[in-house]
């Protein structure tokens, strides 16, 4: 049996579904692992890249859709077939993502520290995961982190201000120690229907690959 990871946000433009490429690609190809990924938001954008991938000939990786309250039994089958299981849900607040949280392993939101909004998307987060914690029937082993994206140089402050203020209280998800700079390479290689593990050359190559690696470690998901 495999291990499922939700990727999910309640708000769009934090780089959730390259942040999901890029980690499925990563675990298939660094760390040899069966992947299946899970889409579960009707965004164009992850065929889109799969399409490319095949195209460029690359190392398959499936993709399966589940869309509504079924999700969760959708996970449950693909866990059986499958390492790691990547869902990745809507960028807003679903029937599809609360579905995921029933029966997930690790969940990650995705927040731009630079976003005076994030307070209050992490808010209706944190009420899912929590409801999805207690609920009758609920999920209590779910492991939820925030993980910080697209961090600018002139945001490191903001992240710094925002994990305190997640840390002062226990009730709110807490932040990973990884944090995923805002580097073009890892759109960049979205680009190509690949993932920055399997590019050669480009900007800041070996520190986008190198958050990736110590995420999945501090998550516990190798």
């Amino acid at each position: 049996m495999g291990k499922s990871l939700v990727i999910g946000s309640n708000k769009g433009g934090v780089g959730k579904t390259t942040t999901v490429v890029n980690l499925a690609v990563m675990l298939t190809v660094l760390y040899k692992l069966r992947v299946i990924i899970l889409k579960t938001d009707r965004n164009p954008e992850l065929m889109d890249w799969n399409e490319k991938r095949i195209a460029a000939g690359l190392t398959p990786i499936p993709i399966h859709e589940a869309y509504g309250r079924d999700v969760n039994k959708e996970i449950k089958r693909l866990k059986k077939m499958a390492d790691v299981v990547i869902a990745d849900c809507p960028g807003h607040d679903s029937a599809e993502f609360r579905s995921a949280l029933t029966v997930a392993d690790i969940l990650i939101t995705l927040v731009k520290p630079s976003s005076s909004f994030e307070t209050g998307t992490l808010s209706e987060v944190t009420e899912a995961v929590r409801t999805a914690q207690v609920q009758a029937n609920g999920n209590p082993s779910l492991k939820p982190w925030v993980l910080m994206t697209r961090v600018k140089p002139n945001k490191v402050t903001d992240a710094i201000e925002l994990e305190k203020e997640l840390k002062s209280n226990e009730v709110w998800i807490q932040p990973l120690k990884t944090r995923l700079s805002d580097l073009d390479v890892y759109e960049g290689a979205c680009n190509l229907g690949a993932g920055v593990h399997e590019i050669s050359r480009a900007t800041s190559l070996s520190k986008a690959k190198a958050l990736l690696e110590l995420m999945v470690k501090e998550i516990d998901l190798i």
